[in-house]
């Protein structure tokens, strides 16, 4: 003992210097644009000592005897780095600072953490390979709007969205687009949700636009993406991202009011909830109510959106997230047109009666697993359940005049529906990242599964006459003298229940689709894409006669390459095939929708090249690309109704698209954000089932359009915290989908006049506080955002504005 205690003695003196030779390392960490980075980690590489980043981005790691260090910067959304740090007697402290760029291959094939930056670029996006990617790298077009371009402009609902989108356009004021000529919406298109089709902009849904207030961003990939996600439009496929969990608190509200009696509040709030950082949430939650600018149309819009990430383990990840949202207003049929005059009406004019009423809910799960066998093998699945409920009682348009051709009187019915209908997703596949000597491949193998169904209580009325004094009479409206009270619809006559009624009651079907794709990183700068997806639709519907269901098989191709020009430049080009069935009623009893003989399945193609580039320190992404994209056997509905009241249709043998855009978005100086865009869009029907049809342009497509929206915030002390924006869209004249008649009653095609409108913003932040004003149709233009013919026509708002005050904490 008394030797242990002498050796201790002397070894004391040693023991104290030792203990007095600490040194510290401590560190700055921003992104490419000099941003702080907060909630990096950053770590000693055998893992005793590590640190978080704060809000600043700064980190320190103390108490650490003198020795030589190797730092590693660990993000889910930034690629890592290393640094080496030696710590002496004559250098007891150091600095280490780190400038992250955005990885891609860091991130999850599945989206499950949110995205940290912020601005109007967007690093990485997952729609158009299904697994992060630089937008650069993608040989096809993709347009991304964030939600901070969402914000600044304060868009609400989706269409709000797509005026800073180049090639896309409103068909008209519902959840309908025209993405590079072609519409995308009702029948002709769906809105995807993380990567999976939802029942938003399909069915009965398409008449209600989907919030923006649980959003992150919307992609748009130009051009067929039946590669990889089916049965898509050939314009364009628009994916809605949703604001994932992150692993540092935010906290924000905002509270909004404006023209049309517009009062609106959101909350936006997300961080962990544990100490171990591996249990996140995110809740947000919207409220609007608004006169609108039309008559009679009041709505009453909620949103609530809880979501969770469960980090299991660094090897899996769970993501689920429940969305409720329910709208209580009128269905808006748009604005009719009296005697031929575009402008004879008042922009406000409705034929909806104040006892109607259009009521609404959405419902979605969703959730997605990603879990990493090995470092080059992950298995990633989601899955999407999402049901639309409506309650509908309404006074629309017949498509006829009673009185034509002075076209003062309008033919009416009365339309009461209650539905639901349910789709559903399951989509699973494996992840690959491995090389073959010098070639390194991307792989993704999968399978996805979708089933859309309707409730079979779902029921409807129409009634086209009303009992007076005994006597059946026709429902009119006169536009001249229009009478809005309160209805009753139990004088109205029934009518039996229509067979497209039916037909949409038998609407059951489900879709498998199996596909291979391969990224091969040929050389450092030469890159391919190759992907093949065969396609199994099927129908289950009840006939009533034994007749067997018709299956719509397609093997649908992909190609496409990258060459890098310089660092910032990329040269791309692809070809990718697309397909949409067909209902099977419209092959089976095509009598019943205006047709002898069986309506096509659609089949399109494009083929497009251009050039993507990085610039201002890869803080603006820039787009040109130049396409041309063909269509067959277009379906197209020709305005006119079947004897029962079901839609009649038509169907163009081809239909071309040929045109050219310019995108730019990002940041040109660290306070200058730009989004601007420009398409110019040929188009052309071909083989037409109307002869007066061939050789027009496609309806709704616009030769020429533009979009632009720039935000300066001034650095100068005097004037810190303060921002202007500026912006508009220019969209040219654009064909109707049908033919109208002149005051001699005969059939031609009109157009739909250009418009230009102008808006602004002006914003003012102080501390943690943020008041943005918006003004948007400056000069008040009278405008037309789209439409289908005179019985159907969408007005563009006048001049409003929208004033948001925004705290966060």
């Amino acid at each position: 003992m008394r030797r242990i205690i002498l050796l201790f003695v002397l070894l004391w003196p040693l023991l104290a210097a030792g203990q007095s030779l600490l040194g510290s390392i401590h560190g700055r960490i921003t992104g490419p644009a000099g941003q702080s980075l907060e909630g990096v980690s950053v770590l000693e590489h055998t893992g005793r000592f590590a640190a978080l980043t704060d809000a600043d981005g700064r980190f320190v790691l103390d108490q650490l005897p003198l020795a030589e260090y190797t730092l590693i910067t660990r993000s889910l959304a930034h690629q890592e780095e290393r640094r080496v740090v030696e710590l002496s007697n004559q250098v007891p402290q150091a600095t280490a600072d780190f400038v992250l760029r955005a990885s891609t291959n860091a991130l999850q094939e599945v989206e499950v953490l949110g995205r940290k930056e912020t601005g109007y670029k967007s690093d990485y996006s997952f729609v158009g390979t299904k697994t992060a990617s630089n937008p650069k790298d993608v040989p096809q077009s993709i347009s991304t709007v964030t939600k901070e371009l969402m914000e600044d402009r304060q868009a609400f609902r989706l269409p709000d969205v797509v005026r800073n989108v180049a090639g896309v356009t409103q068909y008209s004021h519902y959840d309908d687009l025209s993405i590079r000529g072609f519409r995308n919406g009702y029948e002709s298109g769906f809105r995807l949700l993380n990567g999976l089709r939802s029942g938003f902009s399909y069915g009965n849904s398409f008449f209600v636009a989907p919030l923006t207030v649980n959003l992150e961003r919307v992609e748009i990939l130009k051009g067929p993406g039946a590669a990889l996600y089916g049965d898509i439009n050939p314009g364009g496929t628009v994916n809605m991202v949703t604001k994932k969990p992150l692993d540092v608190a935010r906290q924000a509200v905002s509270f909004s009011a404006g023209s049309f009696n517009t009062t609106r509040a959101t909350t936006d709030l997300t961080g962990p909830l544990n100490e171990r950082k591996n249990v996140l949430y995110r809740f947000n939650a919207g409220y609007e109510k608004s006169n609108t600018f039309r008559d009679v149309n009041d709505t009453r819009s909620l949103m609530v959106a809880p979501t969770v990430t469960f980090l299991a383990s660094d090897k899996t990840t769970v993501n689920a997230e429940l969305v409720y949202t329910h709208v209580d207003g009128y269905l808006d049929r748009g604005l009719v047109v009296r005697g031929g005059d575009l402008y004879g009406l008042s922009r406000s004019f409705t034929l909806s009666q104040p006892s109607d009423f259009f009521r609404t809910s959405t419902y979605y799960l969703n959730a997605s697993l990603n879990h990493r066998f090995t470092d080059w093998l992950s298995f990633n699945a989601s899955y999407l359940d999402f049901t639309y409920n409506e309650n509908l009682s309404e006074h629309r348009t017949l498509n006829t005049y009673a009185d034509a051709p002075a076209n003062t009187v309008m033919n009416m019915r009365y339309f009461a529906r209650q539905a639901e209908e349910y789709t559903k997703n399951l989509a699973a596949y494996f992840a690959l990242n491995r090389a073959t000597g010098s070639i390194n491949h991307k792989v993704v193998l999968g399978l996805d599964y979708i089933r859309f169904t309707t409730d079979k209580q779902s029921t409807m009325w129409e009634a086209r006459q009303k009992q007076v004094n005994g006597v059946a009479s026709a429902l009119t409206f006169n536009l001249n003298s229009p009478v809005y009270e309160l209805q009753d619809p139990t004088k109205y006559v029934r009518r039996p229940l229509p067979q497209f009624f039916t037909d949409y009651l038998n609407a059951v079907y489900y879709t498998t689709g199996v596909y291979v794709q391969d990224q091969l990183t040929v050389t450092p700068r030469l890159g391919l894409l190759l992907g093949l997806r065969y396609e199994l639709f099927n129908d289950e519907r009840d006939y009533g006669d034994g007749a067997r269901t018709i299956p719509q098989r397609k093997l649908l191709p992909r190609a496409g390459l990258t060459y890098a020009l310089t660092d910032a430049l990329n040269y791309f080009a692809s070809y990718s095939a697309g397909f949409r069935p067909l209902k099977p009623e419209y092959i089976r009893f095509p009598e019943r929708y205006g047709r002898s003989s069986a309506f096509s399945p659609e089949t399109s193609y494009q083929v497009e090249t251009g050039l993507k580039g990085e610039f201002f320190q890869k803080a603006l992404l820039g787009t040109v690309a130049v396409y041309q994209i063909e269509k067959r056997n277009q379906l197209v509905s020709t305005g006119a109704l079947m004897p029962d009241g079901g839609p009649e249709y038509r169907q163009n043998g081809i239909a071309r698209s040929r045109g050219a855009e310019l995108e730019l978005a990002g940041n040109v100086l660290p306070n200058l954000s730009l989004n601007a865009s420009y398409a110019f869009n040929a188009t052309e029907v071909l083989r037409a089932d109307v002869a007066a049809e061939n050789g027009q342009p496609l309806a709704n497509a616009p030769r020429h359009s533009a979009g632009l929206w720039t935000k300066y915030t001034f650095t100068t002390p005097a004037l810190r915290g303060l921002g202007v924006a500026i912006g508009g869209n220019h969209v040219a004249r654009r064909r109707m989908e049908n033919q109208v008649r002149n005051g001699q009653n005969e059939l031609y095609w009109d157009y739909w006049p250009a418009y230009t409108v102008f808006d602004a913003a002006l914003f003012y932040s102080v501390n943690r506080f943020n008041f943005h004003l918006n003004a948007n149709n400056l000069l008040d233009r009278h405008y037309f955002v789209g439409g289908y013919d005179f019985f159907r026509v969408s007005p563009g708002a006048p001049r409003n504005y929208m004033a948001t005050l925004a705290y966060t904490f």
